[in-house]
């Protein structure tokens, strides 16, 4: 399955390049000739240096951007901060005595906040708009998580499940709570999504700055988003015909 998706996933981006070269970049292309130095073993001064400067020009460039979206992706994971919810679960804990217990209410401590912070009534807001693909909120706050990371996706339908942040994607109380909640179509159809739309921060911010502006970035999420929910609409309208 991950080796079609890889595939997938190739075979998605050279369509998209003949795409743009078609309709977005016409014209003939510029030759590109690039000279091949000799191969020489590099000095430690060299790469040093080389790493040096490229470390320090990405953390200057990106690493900023990078860490006020990570701080505002989890300021809306985290407030508001309910104190009453809050005061009522450290309550409870305090009357549990089993370890099993306790990371039961905390699970479903952090389930609740997730779902009442900002980023969860985003989730609510949104949901609309990912119906027609059969994804419900916790999908969707999950895509919104999703921007930082990709992987963080696993993480966050681990905690709207009730499940923990530390679940990943061979945790078999997660694929239990997936196969109980999410139909088989709205699954294929999550992963498409997933696949093709907007990349993590690190990627995205590097790409605006490669491209030479911002405006770059905006055009790059509103092609990957209407891609993603296009692609993952066939999927979900073809597997609910077949049945599966």
């Amino acid at each position: 399955v991950l080796f079609l998706i890889y595939i997938a996933g190739a075979m998605l981006g050279l369509i998209a390049a003949k795409v743009l070269k078609t309709f977005v970049f016409r014209g003939e292309s510029e030759p590109f000739v690039m000279e091949m130095p000799k191969y020489r073993l590099p000095s430690l001064k060299l790469i040093w240096h080389t790493v040096y400067g490229q470390a320090k020009s990405y953390l200057k460039k990106a690493g900023t951007f990078i860490v006020a979206a990570s701080m505002l992706i989890w300021f809306a994971s985290n407030y508001p901060n309910d104190q009453v919810l809050k005061e009522q679960y450290e309550e409870k804990l305090a009357l549990v005595e089993t370890e099993e217990k306790t990371s039961l209410l905390e699970n479903e401590y952090k389930k609740l906040a997730l779902e009442q912070s900002y980023l969860g009534q985003i989730g609510h807001a949104i949901a609309p708009v990912f119906a027609p693909l059969g994804f419900d909120w916790r999908m969707s706050v999950a895509l919104g998580t999703g921007l930082a990371a990709k992987e963080v996706v696993v993480s966050t339908l681990g905690i709207l499940y009730a499940l923990g942040d530390e679940v990943d994607e061979e945790s078999e109380g997660l694929v239990a709570q997936i196969k109980a909640n999410i139909p088989f179509a709205s699954a294929l159809a999550f992963i498409v999504f997933v696949m093709i739309y907007l990349p993590c921060l690190a990627a995205s911010v590097v790409f605006a700055k490669e491209a030479g502006g911002w405006r770059y970035l905006g055009y790059l999420f509103v092609f990957t988003t209407i891609t993603a929910w296009v692609l993952a609409f066939i999927v979900y309208q073809i597997v609910q015909l077949i049945g599966v």
